[in-house]
């Protein structure tokens, strides 16, 4: 995903440090000194490690657009739960609640247009812009402090991060839930390249070529680099001398891939630039772009000008490679497409939605009335004693903290709006779940 340098690196200051060759595939896998998304280190090791993949991702995105009336209601609000797995060396990676719920607050807004900078759109693109109808609930946040390395290296990806056995923590239910792993995400060792974040896209399993198996259910997710979640996080990334300024989008873009869309350019242009507009991500209503835009907010820039009914580059769109301070857009087709693959390859995870009121027996947290009006009885059902509760709203602002004097049942007073409360137990067992006032 896409990192904002400071003002002072410019982006023509850039250069490819090292060109990966996979001699006896012939594979090449190509990582900038400051790669934003893995997503092409993602299709290329697995197309190494699982012949076939790439086809595999590819026949399942053409009978994806190939759906023409999926049978679901446009307004239908689609639910994700979501496991945050914060896999953490040093006390820096161990980020606080707050910034996990922030990050849940970035990707709530984004996908339901509640963005604060959704008017700023160009008038061209502004009837392009959609609500996507899908939200993500915190389920749990699980913390496991390790001693492993999470590293880039020659052969792929530090999935070691979603196995227990290898340091990480393992996937919860993969079918059902959004498992988002934060972690330090390392360099290759005396060559350097930097990803800030990748995701698994959906591969119709149906559609594997014979003797070729899919990469294991317990892989499937999202993996980040902790400094960049949420849009209030202390921790810099900073790779020669640039800096990355987190909006939370990392994980919108990669949340992206996992549902199912491809870069906005289409994966064409590479590394080196240049224009490659026959490349496309398959929206019809995203224009052609030659390449990624690389840190720019420069809304002039038009990468191919040779196509009909040309429009300029759409640098607004999270699928972009542009300053994550200029995003805010998905399109009608990039949101059908998502809901399209949530009522398909991804049903697992809408299929066992509840409705509203029961939206929190998903943890030992069970919130009575919920929704209410501003009192609400909160009541821990594990066997262990609560030694803080805290409440946070929407955006991760802290409004209350407290050590309940009744350790099982207590009540919390709140103003209309929606709500998180989590609970750390004696045994420093952390779980979370969400509620709402009107």
């Amino acid at each position: 995903m896409v990192p904002h340098m400071s003002k002072k690196n410019s982006f023509s200051s850039l250069v490819v440090i090292f060109l990966i060759t996979f001699a006896t595939t012939g594979v090449y896998a190509q990582i900038l000194s400051f790669d934003k998304c893995g997503h092409h280190l993602v299709m290329e090791t697995y197309e190494k490690k699982y012949p076939g993949f790439k086809e595999a991702v590819e026949t399942t995105f053409e009978n994806v657009r190939n759906i023409k009336n999926s049978g679901f209601s446009r307004n239908d609000v689609y639910i994700i739960d979501v496991v945050f797995h914060i896999v953490w060396k040093d006390s820096r990676e161990n980020l606080h609640d707050s910034i996990i719920l922030n990050q849940l607050a970035v990707l709530n807004k984004d996908y339901r247009l509640l963005n604060e900078n959704r008017n700023e759109i160009r008038s061209i693109f502004k009837d392009l812009q959609t609500d996507a109808k899908i939200e993500f609930n915190l389920k749990e946040i699980i913390r496991v402090k390790t001693n492993a390395n999470f590293q880039l290296s020659l052969s792929g990806l530090p999935d070691n991060v979603k196995n227990a056995s290898e340091g990480g923590s393992k996937a919860v239910t993969p079918e059902n839930v959004l498992n988002i792993w934060v972690c330090n995400i390392r360099p290759i060792p005396f060559i350097g390249g930097q990803i800030l974040g990748y995701a698994y896209p959906p591969a119709g399993l149906d559609n594997w070529p014979a003797n070729a198996n899919a990469p294991s259910p317990g892989l499937d997710g999202v993996v980040l680099d902790f400094r960049v979640v949420g849009s209030n996080n202390p921790n810099i990334l900073n790779v020669q001398g640039m800096d990355y300024d987190s909006h939370g989008r990392t994980c919108v873009h990669e949340v992206g891939h996992y549902l199912g869309l491809r870069h906005i350019w289409g994966d064409g242009g590479g590394i080196f630039g240049g224009s490659s507009c026959s490349v496309d991500d398959g929206m019809e209503d995203t224009p052609n772009q030659g390449e990624q835009t690389g840190f720019s907010c420069n809304k002039t820039r038009n990468t191919c000008t040779d196509v009909s009914n040309d429009l300029p580059d759409m640098l607004e769109n999270y699928m972009d490679y542009s300053d994550e301070s200029c995003q805010n857009i998905f399109t009608e087709d990039q949101v059908s497409h998502m809901r399209k693959v949530l009522e398909n390859q991804r049903k697992g995870l809408i299929e066992s939605q509840v409705n509203t009121s029961e939206i929190n027996n998903y943890s030992f947290i069970k919130v009575s009335p919920n929704p209410g009006m501003g009192e609400f009885t909160i009541h821990y059902t594990s066997d262990s004693r609560v030694l803080l509760y805290t409440v946070y709203d929407i955006s991760g602002k802290l409004l209350l903290s407290a050590n309940p004097e009744n350790d099982k049942q207590f009540k919390v007073f709140v103003s209309p709006g929606i709500y998180y409360i989590n609970i750390i137990d004696v045994k420093g067992i952390s779980t979370s779940t969400r509620f709402i006032s009107y």
